[in-house]
């Protein structure tokens, strides 16, 4: 089984599909990202400053802007496109190269 660190794209896009569902507050996003409040805060800060996200008006609530959205559509194609190319990988049998020579 490979397992690896989520990178900064996935946090930001597992941050966008819990807040495509509905409005959430920040204890919320951590938990259903599995996130530390510093790293919530983090996240949140470069998502609004690029306009993913916004605050509601009692600033307690985070909610996916129309850019966001647009941003989770292509992220979400190009996730699909890299599964489908590594379930294609892992069909192909395993070639044999001891029969290539390297010319310099």
């Amino acid at each position: 089984m490979i397992t690896w660190k989520r990178g900064s794209i996935e946090i930001v896009g597992e941050i966008l599909k819990n807040l495509k569902e509905n409005s959430i507050k920040k204890s919320h996003i951590a938990n259903k990202c599995n996130l530390d409040a510093r790293l919530v805060n983090k996240y949140l800060d470069i998502i609004i400053s690029i306009d993913f996200v916004k605050k509601s008006k009692d600033m307690q609530h985070f909610s996916i802007t129309q850019k966001g959205i647009n941003f989770l559509e292509k992220y979400d194609n190009l996730i699909k496109y890299f599964e489908k190319d590594l379930h294609l990988n892992e069909e192909l049998p395993d070639s044999n190269l001891s029969h290539v020579e390297i010319k310099n």
